[in-house]
């Protein structure tokens, strides 16, 4: 360890832009410290504390203001602070260890590889910036720390004992970037307070300070030219290159939109060097994709594999590299080639590529991904330098990562694939499939000619009937917030009382906030909780708790157990925690998948009387649209006597869908009550095919007002009242004309006589709604 005083003020690795700080460089801090651990019941390293504070006993003026240039005599004393707050298998060769006045640029003691490095950093070799945030951020930073301490010593607010930067280097062997982690650990600081303190109710305080880091107001209320800090700074580097250089990776395949091997490689390239510590090493993916379990022959254009790019420059054709692909894919295995500039590697064609490169060492290893082959890694190395096993096993944690890159690949190629399908063609229905085949092969048909394929052809069919259903859940918006705050206060008892447990084992102010937190969070649960309040505690949650639980965990038996326990509770799939919403979730998909499975098998049937287009939409519960006519179904002549059958199986699988949705209640975890809602229209409209939507849509101005009406009707109210016009257990048909009315007045009294409706038939008038007037309806009860 060295004594050497250096000014870190402007030195980009520490130090920006500070706020002048009343200081004093002063022992006492560290030394009260080693007193109060003394007192500590079961502490292994009494025996060497009590050491350091007899030694240190002998200088009492180190407990005063002292200067850091006069503390070259003390540096075995130094050296003795350097022991006992590292770990003993800590080597002061590998270690970056620094003191310095407390909150202040002077370093005065530390390790040769701590001076190196910021001496490194004094001669201009750092990147600019910061590798998280800029100047400003880490001004802002180091003023939340200052703050948090006078906020916790006068104003009894949460601790907050260190602060956190992120700064690079360029390594000047190699030119790749080198990251470190640089804690400052603020322990053995003291602040006092010149003159009488202002009021500050801490509760009432802003959130931007813990947020935001804003101490703006704070600086007005509080300026720190009042406070006077005392104590020394304990600064430790961590170097995080492989840390921050795998997680540039995963940021650049998870945040690859394009999802291709290409984008943004050379990224992804320049991290993997700086991982495996030389510029000499270069990467290559090679997908492996098919159509149909078939390899496509021009997989060279999704690949950046230098195999492809050696076999181009040799003007070589194109198949090839087919043989040794087909062979890779038939008997993956690792391909490792030490030394290619070694005569008697002839074990496979493709060797033959190297000749003439620069090409010193190649590596091909398999990729899987669930247990499938996707495709190939290459590492290979330029020049002089060798791939050894150390550079190897440096590069495996991003294996994973470059494995996610090529299934994104393929799943982009699927996708393209799956586009083209979509945008010239559709999921067809038998009934209309017809009228597509003939715009296929007019699209064909004109590609052949040279024409203007593109051109849109549209598929219309003019003056069909259109039927609506809708069976909808019941107040499920209700639900859902029941069962999220339900589940929510559930999990925040639960918090709260393995805080307080963890309290007992800590001594940390923190965990008295997150008690009181939790307090305040139970009571606005017990109120209204709005969609900012949900995002509010999701964030409290998440972000706070979540990080400060698992920094204890492993630290003993008993708050590994309680967290464990948390950790169990919220597990979205079997967590306590998440039991209400997944009850919920499971009646809806009950309800859900057992109506449409009844509907799916009630429209084979309904194809069989006579063609007609069926289309459900997904929501809470389903809605169907149904049209039916002559230019559905242009070979087969259509009469009346279909549409009138048409109404009478929709009236009656209502009645069903009510009694199939009331006989599930008993297997419902949450209990959902299902209503169900006829639209009468009586005159034909015009339909068209949507490609945009590839769903078809009413068209043309009167047609229109069909689809206005039928989006305005799902809470209509019976006139002069608040009563909801749909309703658990019964049908409600909706409809204009007495004529209409007529119609389903004699279905109704036919399923009457069958016993499947109740004889509580009422007839309704609506509210007006906007554009929309003279309303009528029917209701009647489902016998269950």
């Amino acid at each position: 360890m060295q004594y050497k005083i250096f000014d870190l003020a402007g030195n980009h690795l520490l130090e920006d832009q500070e706020p002048e700080l009343n200081i004093s460089l002063s022992f006492k801090p560290f030394l009260d410290f080693l007193r109060r651990r003394l007192n500590t019941r079961d502490t292994v390293k009494k025996e060497i504390y009590q050491v350091i504070l007899d030694k240190f006993s002998a200088f009492p003026e180190l407990e005063g203001e002292i200067a850091p240039q006069d503390m070259e005599q003390y540096k075995p004393l130094l050296d003795l602070m350097y022991m006992a707050l590292t770990p003993v298998t800590a080597e002061e060769g590998s270690t970056y260890w620094g003191l310095s006045t407390p909150l202040s640029p002077i370093v005065f003691y530390g390790s040769a590889k701590f001076f190196n490095l910021i001496e490194q950093a004094a001669a201009g070799e750092m990147l600019p910036g910061s590798c998280d945030d800029d100047v400003a951020a880490r001004i802002r930073k180091k003023h939340h720390m200052i703050y948090s301490f006078i906020l916790q010593k006068f104003y009894n607010a949460s601790k907050h004992h260190k602060v956190e930067i992120l700064k690079s280097l360029v390594d000047e062997e190699t030119g790749l970037n080198r990251h470190f982690r640089i804690n400052v650990d603020t322990s053995f600081i003291e602040v006092t307070h010149e003159g009488p303190l202002p009021e500050l109710k801490i509760e009432l305080f802003p959130l931007e300070f813990e947020e935001r880091n804003d101490t703006s107001v704070l600086q007005e209320i509080l300026p720190l030219s009042k406070f006077k800090f005392s104590g020394v700074s304990v600064i430790t580097i961590t170097d995080i290159t492989s840390e921050h250089a795998l997680s540039t990776i995963a940021d650049a395949v998870i945040n690859n939109e394009n999802a291709d091997c290409h984008f943004e490689f050379s990224i992804i390239e320049k991290n993997l060097q700086t991982m495996a510590g030389s510029n000499q090493i270069r990467f290559g993916l090679m997908p492996l994709i098919r159509i149909n379990d078939k390899k496509i022959p021009n997989m060279e254009a999704y690949s950046n594999s230098i195999l492809f790019a050696l076999s181009r420059k040799k003007q070589l054709p194109p198949d090839f590299l087919e043989p040794f692909i087909e062979e890779f894919i038939e008997h993956p295995r690792l391909l490792y080639y030490r030394d290619l500039q070694q005569n008697n590697i002839s074990e496979h064609k493709f060797t033959s590529l190297f000749a003439g490169s620069d090409i010193k060492s190649y590596l091909l290893a398999p990729l899987y991904y669930n247990k499938k082959l996707i495709g190939a890694f290459e590492l290979y190395s330029i020049e002089n330098t060798l791939l050894d096993e150390q550079i190897i096993s440096r590069l495996e944690p991003a294996v994973p990562l470059l494995t996610q890159l090529v299934q994104n690949t393929l799943l982009d190629f699927e996708n393209e694939i799956d586009k083209v399908i979509k945008n010239k063609f559709t999921s067809l229905q038998p009934a209309v499939q017809w009228r597509f085949n003939e715009a296929a092969w007019h699209y064909l048909h004109r590609q052949e000619q040279g024409l203007d394929a593109n051109k849109e052809v549209q598929i219309k069919f003019e003056k069909v009937y259109p039927l609506y259903g809708a069976i909808d859940m019941r107040n499920s918006t209700q639900a859902r917030n029941n069962a999220l705050r339900e589940d929510m206060i559930w999990q925040v008892k639960l918090l709260k009382e393995i805080l307080g447990s963890l309290r007992e084992q800590n001594a940390l102010g923190l965990t008295d906030e997150y008690v009181y937190k939790c307090s305040k969070w139970l009571s606005q649960l017990e109120g209204h909780l709005n969609a900012n309040d949900e995002i509010r505690l999701n964030h409290f949650l998440s972000d706070d708790i979540l990080p400060f639980l698992l920094h204890f965990k492993g630290k003993n038996p008993v708050m590994t157990g309680l967290i464990d326990q948390y950790l169990a509770a919220i597990h979205p799939e079997k967590g306590e925690a998440w039991r209400h919403r997944r009850q919920l979730e499971h009646s809806m998909q009950l309800i859900n998948t057992s109506i449409n499975k009844y509907l799916d098998g009630m429209n084979e049937e309904l194809q069989k009387a006579y063609p007609c287009y069926f289309e459900k939409l997904r929501t809470d519960g389903v809605e169907y649209d149904i049209y039916i006519g002559q230019s559905i179904t242009p070979g087969t002549p259509f009469d009346l006597m279909y549409l009138k059958n048409l109404r009478l199986w929709q009236l009656r699988s209502m009645a069903e869908i009510a009694k199939l949705s009331n006989s599930l209640l008993p297997q419902m975890e949450t209990p959902l009550q299902t209503t169900q809602l006829i639209f009468v229209y009586t005159n034909p409209i015009d339909i068209s095919f949507r490609t945009d939507e590839h769903r078809f849509d009413v068209e043309g101005g009167y047609n229109i007002r069909y689809h206005i009406i039928k989006k305005r009707i799902d809470k209509v109210h019976i006139k002069n009242s608040t009563e909801r016009l749909t309703q658990p257990g019964k049908i409600a048909l909706i409809y204009f004309d007495q004529k209409e009315g007529e119609e389903y007045l004699s279905f109704i009294n036919y399923l009457q006589e069958e016993g499947l409706l109740n004889d509580d038939l009422e007839k309704l008038e609506l509210e007006e709604l906007q554009d929309v007037i003279g309303l009528k309806a029917l209701r009647v009860g489902v016998k269950m």
